[in-house]
């Protein structure tokens, strides 16, 4: 692990210790690195093995793509939009080559599903892989989300649900989908929470 992702790997997880400190007893808490970021990022080198990607792009990218959801006074849904510009800010800092914070802020910025036609990168597709394939490894956390701090009813949670992962499965590459394939059916046949198993 080169320096720069192990300040950075420091920063998440300093982030989001303070999170869960600032959120602990409430519906919102949560630490991003353990139950997130960390995963992403087993993932990310699992998948850059031999891909030819640039694994220093991809670790960064990996650390820092949800970074602004340790900041609960910014917009969920933007979090792609504020989380690139929180990174490409940390990376300068460090002084890092322009070309890689360049990578690491399209990388961050295009894992959102809303901007997968601006996705032009094999950086960008691993990590839409992993954060897709961590999905499947968190569906416990995607209920907690939107039981407890969107306040859905089961009905609505399970839904919610369904909605996020298929929009992850339709963006996991092809060749990948084998590794989640049974938990995705069993979520798409569940027509109650408990059906889940979670």
């Amino acid at each position: 692990m080169s320096g720069i992702v192990e300040t950075m790997r420091q920063e998440i997880i300093s982030r989001s210790d303070s999170f869960e400190e600032k959120t602990k007893g409430t519906k919102e808490e949560y630490n991003l690195y353990r139950e997130h970021v960390r995963i992403v990022h087993q993932y990310v080198m699992l998948l850059s093995e031999g891909s030819g990607a640039d694994r220093e792009v991809l670790e960064l990218s990996a650390l820092l793509h949800d970074i602004s959801m340790t900041d609960g006074s910014l917009d969920r849904s933007k979090h792609n939009e504020y989380s690139a510009s929180i990174a490409e800010g940390l990376l300068r800092l460090q002084s890092c080559p322009e070309e890689k914070i360049q990578l690491v802020k399209k990388c961050v910025l295009n894992h959102s599903s809303k901007r997968a036609g601006y996705r032009t990168t094999k950086e960008e597709q691993i990590l839409v892989d992993a954060d897709g394939l961590s999905h499947f490894d968190m569906i416990h956390s995607i209920y907690s989300l939107a039981h407890n701090v969107m306040e859905l009813n089961d009905a609505d949670a399970l839904l919610f649900i369904q909605d996020k992962l298929t929009r992850d499965y339709l963006e996991i590459s092809e060749g990948l989908k084998y590794l989640i394939q049974d938990k995705y059916d069993r979520v798409m046949r569940a027509e109650t929470i408990d059906d889940l198993g979670i």
